[in-house]
């Protein structure tokens, strides 16, 4: 199993190298660096480096090839080393198979000469690519022995925070194919203006990248600030909510920076690349706190989502006492027994601040926020002053 720890965390790795690496082949304009060959450059197997088009392109299309292969080492070690454990052998031959089809994707970008709409399936393929690694890689740790607490709720509103950035990310490639910035060189606003010209395609898709990005900020930091408000009970998880919730931040400041600065390139790579690590960061969370996914590792199933007391099986010659804890019914309770009672006692409390927290409508209240001071600031033709 160590091996194919070792095997899933590097490809991993390494797929997140690869996607910030074609972020870069976008930025500098190197995707026809190698002309429309593929998958020689330039018609030869290691080309003449004329210039520096030719070093990225080519640089994308090595990292390309060291992926699969190590792809190929990971389903080649399900397959022989895990067949007990056949959602991690059909993830890891899926995933090479993915990257197959990737590998395929790229050829047509290639010969089509960055045809927008197939850059834009290239790197959604690239992003369902490393959510499945990820997702192997924490079934792999679970089967090891790592362990971490499954909160149904959680798990689901991770999958529409990271469904959100997944079309964020996918619209900002179009963008990027299209038009870039739209022509604007100012942010938040566009040319001095809240809602600009939505006659021109490039304008109209810069505004719906920036609405999006609003939208799918106030999912991630929502779901972010209620899992690291159960800090205590979801530590893991905390650390990735954290995590998603920074980078964020980060990537809205790498975003104007784009637009202040013209595309400029580090920028321009650094922005593809922290989206692809809020993207991980995300699906990494749906992951450690799925229930789904504690259960079937085996012994790590929660005796209800959110839970920190999980199942034990009970010993037929203790009576049915829970690994030689005494039953409940016993005189001589352990501790165990006894901080399950504080606990019982603990969630009873929590229930009842959720309900008077929950009779403020607090879901209503972001609603109508999110409607109404919008529509304020449009009718206002900015923001309103005192």
């Amino acid at each position: 199993m160590g091996r194919m720890r070792s095997l899933a965390t590097a490809s991993t790795i390494a797929t997140f190298v690869l996607v910030s690496i074609g972020g870069l082949v976008r930025a500098t304009k190197s995707g026809l660096g190698c002309g429309t060959d593929w998958p020689v450059c330039s018609g030869r197997v290691i080309p003449l480096f004329s210039n520096y088009t030719v070093a990225v392109e080519y640089s994308h299309r090595l990292a390309a090839a060291v992926v699969t292969v190590l792809l190929a080492a990971l389903a080649v070690t399900a397959l022989k080393d895990h067949r007990d454990h056949p959602k991690v052998m059909w993830s890891a031959v899926g995933a090479f198979f993915l990257v197959l089809f990737q590998a395929g994707l790229g050829a047509a970008v290639v010969i089509m000469e960055l045809d927008a709409d197939t850059v834009v399936l290239h790197l959604a393929t690239a992003m369902a690519l490393l959510a499945l690694l990820v997702t192997l890689t924490v079934r792999v740790y679970a089967l090891e022995g790592s362990s971490w607490r499954a909160d149904a709720g959680v798990a689901r509103s991770s999958l529409v925070a990271a469904g959100s950035v997944y079309a964020l990310l996918l619209v900002g490639s179009y963008l990027s194919g299209t038009g870039g910035t739209g022509g604007f060189r100012d942010w938040p606003l566009m040319d001095g203006r809240l809602i600009p010209d939505l006659v021109l395609k490039a304008q109209a898709i810069h505004f719906a990248h920036r609405v999006l990005a609003v939208v799918a900020g106030a999912v991630v930091f929502v779901v972010a600030l209620r899992v690291i408000s159960r800090k205590a009970e979801l530590p893991h998880a905390a650390k990735l909510a954290h995590a998603a919730m920074g980078l964020f931040t980060l990537e809205v400041l790498i975003g104007a920076a784009n637009v202040w600065t013209g595309l400029n390139a580090a920028f321009v790579t650094a922005h593809l690349a922290v989206g692809a690590a809020i993207w991980a960061s995300l699906v990494g969370l749906a992951a450690i706190t799925s229930p789904a996914l504690v259960a079937e590792t085996g012994g790590a199933t929660t005796a209800r989502p959110g839970s920190p007391w999980r199942r034990r099986p009970t010993d037929a010659a203790t009576g049915g006492r829970r690994h030689g804890c005494p039953s409940r019914g016993g005189a001589d309770r352990g501790p165990l027994e006894a901080g399950a009672e504080e606990h019982v006692a603990a969630d009873g409390m929590a229930a009842r601040l959720g309900a008077y927290v929950a009779l403020t409508k607090p879901r209503i209240i972001e609603l109508l926020l999110v409607t109404t001071v919008p529509s304020m600031i449009v009718a206002a033709g900015g923001f309103p002053q005192r």
